[in-house]
């Protein structure tokens, strides 16, 4: 899947350029669920993912590729693609590749492009630049991402744009791999 548009539907974290007063929230301060349909020139990506937020342990779940699902830990700054089939849990290694996305949040600048409605929530239309390309979202400010689009280094483009937003308290064990599971690192 893109990796700037997991970034963006992960929420890219609070970057460094991102500590200033007038940052936009990128992470909700509540549990939610959001199902985005999602376009673009990368072959790997789904048609829809959702994304459900654990406010609580500052977690995340990323449902949607084909082989299972990614869990963001961003407090023990963990990454795992959880793979039902193989019964497998992978922990991604830290301090590069995907994990910067989500963990360390890549955001060098961002500049207030205006207001939009998604799904009849107002949100406002921000252009990013990452160290993987550069995009516009748009986000609530409770930190909702309702859409984003971008390119990225590896010249795909990639949009999601929320269908479905839930803010129902989402289930603690919804964001821990399966006990029964055996977890492997790959290797650094």
């Amino acid at each position: 899947m893109n990796k700037l548009i997991l970034g963006l539907i992960a929420g890219l974290g609070l970057a460094p350029a991102a500590h200033a007063a007038d940052a936009p929230r990128f992470l909700p301060r509540h549990d939610a669920a959001i199902t985005y349909r999602s376009t673009g020139s990368d072959p790997q990506l789904p048609p829809t993912v959702i994304v459900r937020y654990f406010a609580a342990g500052d977690r995340v779940r990323i449902d949607g590729g084909p082989i299972g699902y990614l869990l963001l830990d961003r407090v023990m700054e963990r990454v795992e693609l959880v793979m039902p089939q193989p019964r497998l849990v992978i922990e991604l290694p830290p301090g590069g590749g995907l994990t910067d996305s989500f963990i360390l949040g890549d955001i060098f600048s961002f500049h207030r492009a205006g207001a939009d409605r998604v799904l009849g929530r107002a949100c406002t239309l921000y252009d990013v630049s990452t160290k993987g390309g550069k995009g516009r979202v748009c986000l609530t400010d409770d930190g909702l991402l309702l859409r984003g689009e971008g390119r990225g280094r590896d010249g795909h483009a990639a949009s999601v744009e929320a269908v479905a937003v839930s803010m129902a308290t989402q289930p603690a064990g919804l964001f821990s791999p399966p006990d029964n599971y055996r977890i492997m690192g790959v290797p650094q």
